[in-house]
């Protein structure tokens, strides 16, 4: 007796567990019917848009900066899960205004980026494959929240979708979940016409923790017997519904018109080369060369640092890129300056691969030097967020100091660190449409000027930043013998100067 109504109850449980995921299938299957995809086995389409700079805005209450894809091509492989996505961005009549490397966009650049299950890889300038380690789960995140990828994805083999159902857009909408990769979750919103009109996910982020990663799918309209939809991606929240809007970064990419979709098109598989598929990423190398008596370039990668040493402590110029990164720089100066604490991080501007380190520094007791500007996004938007994804030091062990917000120093035109001995004066860069509250640092025994974006002696041609970067040393009347870059190798002063005035 107690067996059987063991059984019962077992089974009973069984059937309550799996009747939310028969209705999510049901769902999902009169989505694809719907949609015109219900024997999609690889999907390819072409259209334009624009994409937005992320994390590159000019400043941090304003949106990402766009440029325009001129020619936009996906074709993903639902067997194989694997993509090819190829696209030709040019600045167009998007104002020229933040953006990272490059930008804006003299020429129109293209773009080809791939997937294969767990290696992703690109193409250099020269068509040569260049392995991608780290991009091989963001590119997969990609596939599956494109409304084809998210129906495919959620009927997969093991991926045991779950449904809900509320009002959304004066409609009921059902949503179904599941969980990609071992870790994100991945939602759907699925329309009363069985349309895909949102897919929404969570990615690891430097910055910002558990970064939102939003599509927004709308216009569906008939091409070759598939509905497509207008494309519109967010990244990150835009809190300008209330006051005062710290951040304003959230549009990042849109596809306008789709002008050709293929099914089942032949040859979709992607197979990755043989030198991608065996790359691992590369460690973090920290290369130090020595610009004066306790004055160090922390080198070894596309970003720098410079840590300058006073009487009883050490400030750190710059924290770009990731923890990662920031520990490996934060050992190096331990080596080369023990016993002495690094109590400041100067940071130079809010970009994101200049921001990457921040916490890093805070978790190590820094306070951290940034322009009056700065301040209230690094407080409200870097601490509020869930880090649960890719935690952080400061995430798994929050110092107090953070949270009451005693760790910031800021500067409006000018501030100085000195011990007597050694001065480091920042100074605020007027004029600059990169980024608003750039500073750069002087330090005046070695005369040497430390400036992030405004000069790379790699650049072909000058550009507006470097001439506002000289009409500002200009207006401090800085005697400058070295520009030290948090991007690229130091150079002489007269290199620069020749540089800037060829072209003039």
């Amino acid at each position: 007796m107690a067996t059987r109504l063991w059984l019962s109850l077992s089974l009973a449980a069984l059937t309550a567990a799996s009747a939310p995921a028969q209705d999510a299938r049901s769902a999902l299957q009169a989505a694809a019917k719907a949609m015109g995809v219900e024997n999609m086995r690889s999907i390819q389409y072409t259209g334009t848009g624009w994409q937005g700079m992320v994390g590159q805005n000019v400043a941090p209450d304003q949106d990402w900066p766009r440029v325009d894809l001129t020619s936009y091509t996906r074709t993903i492989d639902f067997d194989t899960m694997s993509s090819r996505e190829e696209y030709v961005r040019a600045q167009g009549n998007n104002p020229p205004r933040g953006g990272g490397a490059g930008f804006p966009f003299l020429t129109p650049q293209k773009v080809v980026n791939f997937v294969s299950g767990n290696v992703a890889w690109t193409l250099n300038a020269q068509g040569q494959p260049v392995a991608q380690p780290d991009a091989a789960e963001l590119r997969q995140i990609e596939v599956l929240t494109t409304p084809y990828g998210f129906l495919k994805g959620a009927m997969a083999p093991g991926a045991n979708p779950t449904m809900a159902t509320r009002r959304e857009y004066d409609q009921r909408v059902t949503v179904v979940s599941f969980v990609a990769l071992g870790k994100y979750r991945i939602n759907g919103t699925i329309n009363a016409q069985n349309m895909v009109q949102r897919v929404q996910t969570w990615i690891p982020n430097p910055v910002v923790g558990d970064l939102y990663y939003e599509n927004v799918y709308t216009n569906y309209h008939n091409v070759n017997g598939v509905q497509v939809p207008r494309f519109h991606q967010h990244q990150d929240y835009d809190d300008g519904g209330s006051l005062p809007n710290v951040s304003g970064g959230d549009h990042a990419f849109g596809l306008e018109t789709i002008s050709d979709v293929r099914l089942n098109v032949p040859n979709a598989a992607v197979t990755a080369p043989d030198a991608v598929r065996t790359a691992k990423p590369q460690p973090v190398r920290v290369e130090t060369q020595k610009l004066g008596e306790g004055l160090y370039l922390l080198a070894g990668g596309s970003h720098n640092s410079v840590a300058v040493e006073f009487t009883d402590h050490v400030a750190v110029i710059e924290a770009p890129l990731n923890e990662e990164r920031s520990l490996a720089v934060i050992e190096q100066v331990y080596t080369l300056m023990p016993n002495k604490p690094i109590r400041y991080v100067v940071n130079t501007h809010h970009h994101w691969d200049h921001l990457g380190g921040i916490r890093t520094y805070v978790h190590e007791g820094a306070t951290v030097i940034t322009h009056e500007g700065n301040k209230p996004y690094y407080q409200e938007v870097l601490r509020a967020r869930p880090w649960v994804l890719q935690p952080d030091r400061f995430a798994l062990h929050p110092p107090e100091e953070w949270s009451e917000g005693y760790i910031f120093e800021t500067v409006r035109e000018k501030y100085a660190l000195t011990d007597g001995s050694r001065t480091v004066e920042l100074h605020s860069i007027q004029g600059l449409a990169h980024a608003v509250g750039m500073l750069i640092a002087y330090i005046p025994r070695e005369k040497i000027v430390v400036q992030a974006d405004l000069y790379n002696p790699a650049a072909a041609a000058p550009n507006a930043s470097n001439r506002t970067f000289q009409q500002n040393l200009r207006r401090l009347r800085l005697d400058v013998a070295t520009i030290v870059g948090i991007h690229g190798p130091p150079a002489p002063m007269a290199q620069f100067q020749g540089f800037v005035t060829k072209t003039q």
